[in-house]
C-alpha cells in the first residue's frame, strides 16, 4: 500500500485527535455507541488534516449509499436497539417494522438521537487479506500495530475522546464487546469507579452488562453485535433497547417526532433481502462496521467546511 510520504509521530498524533475513523451522527445526542475500531478509514495521505466536525448520515449520504445500506446488517441491529429505546422513552408500543423506518430515516443523522464513535481511528484489519505491516509499510510510527495502539492510548486520541464526552455529556454510552473493557475504562477515564453488573434476561439466553456511572452519564459495556456470545436475536436487541430507553426521555427523540410528519427518504426500488439480525453465515463477524465505498486507502478524501465540534 502506497503512502504519499512518511509521517512523524506528532503529525499522526494531531491527526488522530479528531473525528477521523468515526461513523458520526450527533455528538449532542443522549446516546453514544462506541466500538474499538472502524472497518473503514480515511486514506493516510498528505496533508493530514484532523477532522474537526463529526460525519453523519445526512440526506445526501443516504441518497448516495441507499443501495449499500440494505446490506449493512450491523447498523440495522443498532437501529433495532434504538427503535426499541425510542418506544420505551415515548411510552408507546414497539411495532414490528419500527426498526426499519428508524434505520432509513433517523440512524446517525446530524440532529439524531445517537452518535457512533471508535476508540481507534484505523481498522484493526485492513481488508481481511493485507497484513498490518504491509498496509502501513513506510510508516514506522504505525509499525508494529502495538506501537500505533500505544500512540492512541498515551497520545491525544484518547484525550480527545475524553474531552469530547466531557463537553457533550451523553446520558448513555454503549461500549460494544467486553473484550475491550480495559480500553473503554482508560479512554473515558473510568478507572477506580465501582461498576455494577446487570443480567439482561429476555426470552432467550441472558447477556451480561457492566454499568459505570459518573455524574449524569452511564457507560454500559455490553456484548458485541453478532457472534455466538454476542447479541444476535431480535428478542435480545429489543430487550437491550428497552433497557437503554428506560434511561432516556421523550425529548431525546424530538427530532424523530418532527420528521414523522415529513415524507420518509426514498428507498431503493429494488432492495436485497434485509434481515433484522445477521444470517448465520455472517453472524461470527464484527457486524458493527462496513467498508465505506469510495474511500480507497490510496485516494485523498474530499472534505467540506464544517463547524468545529472539538
Amino acid at each position: 500500500m502506497q503512502h504519499s510520504r512518511m509521517f512523524t509521530r506528532q503529525e499522526l498524533d494531531r491527526y488522530f485527535a479528531s473525528y477521523v475513523g468515526m461513523e458520526g451522527g450527533n455528538p449532542r445526542a443522549a446516546v453514544w455507541i462506541c466500538d474499538r475500531s472502524p472497518a473503514w478509514s480515511e486514506p493516510i495521505v498528505a496533508p493530514l488534516n484532523p477532522q474537526l466536525a463529526p460525519p453523519a448520515w445526512d440526506a445526501v449520504y443516504r441518497q448516495q449509499h441507499r443501495q449499500d445500506m440494505a446490506r449493512w446488517f450491523g447498523h440495522q441491529c443498532v437501529a433495532r436497539i434504538m427503535a426499541a429505546a425510542r418506544a420505551e422513552a415515548l411510552g408507546v408500543r414497539l411495532g414490528d417494522n419500527d426498526w426499519e423506518h428508524y434505520y432509513w430515516s433517523h440512524l446517525y443523522s446530524p440532529a439524531g438521537a445517537e452518535f457512533r464513535l471508535s476508540l481507534f481511528p484505523l481498522p484493526a484489519h485492513v481488508d481481511g487479506r493485507t497484513t498490518w505491516s504491509k498496509a502501513f509499510r513506510g510508516q514506522p510510527e504505525l509499525i508494529p500495530q502495538k506501537r500505533y495502539v500505544t500512540l492512541c492510548r498515551q497520545g491525544e486520541r484518547f484525550r480527545f475522546i475524553a474531552r469530547t464526552c466531557e463537553r457533550w455529556r451523553p446520558k448513555v454510552v454503549i461500549c460494544l464487546s467486553h473484550r475491550h473493557t480495559d480500553e473503554y475504562l482508560e479512554a473515558f477515564s473510568l478507572e477506580g469507579i465501582a461498576g455494577e453488573e446487570h443480567a439482561l434476561r429476555p426470552a432467550d439466553q441472558a447477556r451480561r452488562l457492566h454499568l459505570f456511572t459518573r455524574g449524569e452519564t452511564t457507560w454500559i459495556i455490553c456484548p458485541a453485535i453478532g457472534g455466538s456470545a454476542g447479541m444476535t436475536s431480535q428478542v435480545q436487541l429489543d430487550a437491550f433497547g428497552k433497557f437503554i430507553g428506560a434511561r432516556l426521555a421523550a425529548s431525546d427523540f424530538k427530532h424523530c417526532l418532527e420528521l414523522e410528519a415529513q415524507q420518509a427518504p426514498a428507498r431503493p426500488e429494488r432492495q436485497p433481502e434485509r434481515y433484522a439480525v445477521p444470517p448465520v453465515e455472517v453472524a461470527g463477524h464484527d457486524l458493527g462496521h462496513r467498508i465505506r465505498p469510495g474511500l480507497g486507502w490510496s485516494e485523498p478524501a474530499t472534505t467540506g467546511k464544517f463547524e468545529s465540534y472539538a
